[in-house]
């Protein structure tokens, strides 16, 4: 699906889109963030640069980009006119605007190693580069090749290619030896590599899935392997025939299409066990399992069907049915720490096919945990319980939290019986109900389950919706920020400006799902940057990147006390304030004591120190000097723990003079606590825990 500030070149922030937009977006109250926060980087009719006057166009001009983490976009075009012809008409570039858009490869030029003298990218009839590529996080490109001339056949004329610009190495080729093996060759084409069967992290380690012939293959129970490292130093990882744990023997790889690897080189996989060996036997009920593989460690496996599961030890991880998938498995879900998390069913004693037999659980070498499971409360929908979970929308990042979709059970409709949700455990909150009202639209949320979906280390997720009601769009992009709430993304119908003054009516939008191999997606980077292309009605097309920063949170910090009755208080905020006070911040304190004054003081500055010397398991969390706010009437239940207040932070500040802090520029942090009676503790008080706020912007 996609940095830099607005130029002449760059997409107009005016009046005039919205002149030029579709009536179809008349009840949308404010332009998309393509629009508003969008930059063009290419769109057809451009000039390639680096060429002799190409330019961009033709059938599918352009794949999909994928991102660096500083913004660079990497994407396949096709090109028109100059010296364009079938055999050199495709070409990748990278960039982050229009203004400094480079060309990193163009068929039919020779091949990039300079390894094999006489060859050139291209066949006799085609253009030899993939519409699969990768771009990692420190910019190092992966792509296949097809090549011809320089005595090549058929046998070894496509490769992976590797590296940047200028020093392009072979990662592997077809028809080279297979390391691990005793005479096999690799006979995979990589002329159309896939994004999903390959990856490539910062440390320029690469994995691929190989076929293998010749040598010690033996018919096809050994024909496949899984390789995992650098050019010139791969390493064999897996090979189907080979031992596991308990002398079963592999006899499949990558069915569940499981394969990622991290930033620290770790690489997860599936395999699937032959029946009726190892020992005990390996059956229909526990053939399937992941392993994970630690370089210079080896590999182990990660979880099995028929294990049990810790959380439930009456239930072990397995479909009801014998099904071939107990695990499954998104686009990113492997993280740094070499934990996974996966859309896993579960069976045994209470667990219903239609209740509670699916949940996503986090695996790690060590132990696993169950996040979430179907059956339980459906987070702020009282009444409702989760149903199955769409496993294409399971996704999780780096900080453990995930994002999920999921069918709504209980007093629903099929208009409303589906949501999406976020966050970690016990902590979980709505994104999006199916049915409800789309904020800044008169449009209702289509259902969520199995639509595009992609989340960023900074938990911002990127979704597409189809929408109902008047006026509605045909297809829609949603963006979710955890401060700022939902945006639309794109929507089809509105103009978007590709060249100064020139305006098209955009028909739909998309971009790349699969991971970059450090816990994010290869087009959504953790800045907030979104690499799309964007097709319009007259079937031209654009890459875009729109840059929409995520919004710090504020921090939650020090430990709250125990109060007489056992109350644990709580202190949060909703969003952290900008310097002009312009957005709500509401300060709110849970937990207290009931019917008792508190209130609610701010410094300047983090501090632990304990509140009373003789005892109390309270903390002063905040530095002197600090400030008082109004006392307040802790209002709930005399003994009870639902006591609570608030504080209106944004207004207390305009009303206020002589605040400490004031005034307040981007990046000061204020750091706030509440204080409320409690007769018989030490001190006659007690003290909930602390948050920090920063300010933006």
């Amino acid at each position: 699906m996609a940095p830099p500030l607005m130029n002449s070149t760059s997409l107009v922030r005016s009046a005039a889109i919205l002149a030029a937009a579709s009536a179809l977006l008349a009840t949308a109250s404010a332009q998309s963030l393509s629009i508003t926060h969008g930059s063009v980087v290419a769109t057809n009719g451009d000039v390639a640069p680096g060429l002799g006057g190409e330019v961009f166009g033709g059938s599918g001009t352009f794949d999909s980009g994928v991102l660096a983490d500083n913004g660079t976009v990497l994407f396949r075009g096709r090109l028109v006119g100059g010296t364009a012809s079938a055999t050199n008409d495709r070409a990748y570039f990278y960039g982050t605007s229009r203004s400094n858009l480079q060309l990193a490869l163009r068929a039919g030029s020779p091949e990039p190693t300079g390894t094999i003298p006489g060859a050139t990218l291209n066949t006799a009839t085609l253009p030899g580069l993939s519409s699969g590529f990768r771009l990692s996080s420190d910019g190092r490109m992966l792509f296949g090749v097809t090549m011809s001339g320089g005595g090549l056949v058929s046998a070894n004329d496509t490769a992976l290619v590797l590296g940047t610009p200028g020093n392009f190495q072979f990662l592997v080729r077809e028809g080279d030896q297979a390391p691990g093996t005793v005479g096999a060759t690799i006979t995979t084409s990589f002329g159309s590599m896939s994004s999903q069967q390959s990856g490539i992290n910062a440390l320029g380690q690469s994995w691929f899935l190989a076929t293998l012939a010749g040598g010690d293959v033996s018919g096809t129970t050994n024909n496949s392997a899984m390789y995992l490292g650098t050019p010139g130093n791969l390493s064999l990882v897996v090979r189907k025939g080979a031992s596991g744990p308990n002398g079963e023997v592999i006899s499949g790889l990558y069915s569940g299409f499981i394969g990622q690897i991290n930033a620290s080189g770790q690489f997860y996989f599936d395999v699937t066990y032959q029946t009726g060996t190892g020992s005990p036997a390996a059956s229909a009920t526990n053939d399937r399992a992941i392993w994970i593989h630690t370089p210079g460690q080896g590999s182990v496996e990660l979880a099995r069907e028929g294990d049990v599961c810790t959380d439930y030890p009456n239930c072990v991880y397995l479909n009801g049915t014998g099904s071939s998938a107990p695990f499954s498995f998104a686009s990113s879900n492997f993280l740094n720490s070499g934990k996974a998390l996966s859309a896993t069913n579960l069976s045994g004693a209470g667990v219903t096919s239609t209740d509670n037999d699916t949940a996503l659980v986090l695996f790690s070498a060590t132990t696993d945990k169950v996040f979430v499971r179907e059956g339980d409360a459906a987070p702020g929908l009282a009444g409702l319980t989760l149903g199955v979970f769409n496993n294409s929308n399971c996704l999780i990042n780096n900080s453990e939290t995930i994002c999920f979709t999921s069918v709504l059970v209980g007093n629903v409709t099929t208009a409303d019986d589906s949501a999406m949700f976020t966050g970690t455990p016990g902590n979980y909150r709505m994104v999006m109900r199916e049915g409800d009202t789309a904020p800044g639209t008169t449009w209702q949320f289509g259902s969520p389950l199995g639509q595009s979906t992609l989340m960023n280390g900074a938990g911002q997720i990127l979704f597409v919706n189809s929408m109902t009601g008047t006026g509605a769009p045909t297809s829609t992009t949603w963006l979710y920020d955890p401060a700022t709430g939902l945006k639309l993304f794109s929507a089809a119908g509105e103009s978007l400006e590709v060249q100064p003054g020139v305006f098209k009516p955009v028909s739909s939008q998309g971009g790349i799902q699969f991971n970059n191999c450090d816990g994010r997606p290869l087009s959504f980077t953790d800045s907030g940057k979104i690499a799309t292309r964007i097709n319009f009605a007259d079937a031209t097309s654009a890459i875009v990147i729109v840059d929409y920063p995520p919004t710090a949170l504020p921090q939650s910090y020090c430990t709250a006390g125990t109060t007489t009755n056992g109350c644990v208080a709580s202190i949060t905020a909703n969003a952290n304030p900008k310097i002009d006070h312009s957005n709500a911040v509401t300060i709110s304190v849970s937990g207290a004591e009931g019917q008792k004054a508190g209130l609610i003081y701010y410094g300047l500055s983090r501090h632990q120190a304990s509140w009373c010397s003789s005892g109390g398991t309270s903390f002063l969390c905040v530095k002197s000097p600090t400030q008082r706010t109004a006392v307040q009437d802790t209002a709930g239940t005399t003994n009870g723990c639902d006591g609570a207040m608030t504080l209106d932070w944004s207004a207390y500040q305009l009303a206020g003079s002589g605040l400490i802090g004031a005034p307040f520029s981007a990046g000061n942090k204020v750091d706030l606590q509440a204080w409320f009676r409690d007769p018989t503790a030490c001190r006659t008080t007690n003290l909930s825990n602390a948050v920090e706020l920063t300010y933006q912007p």
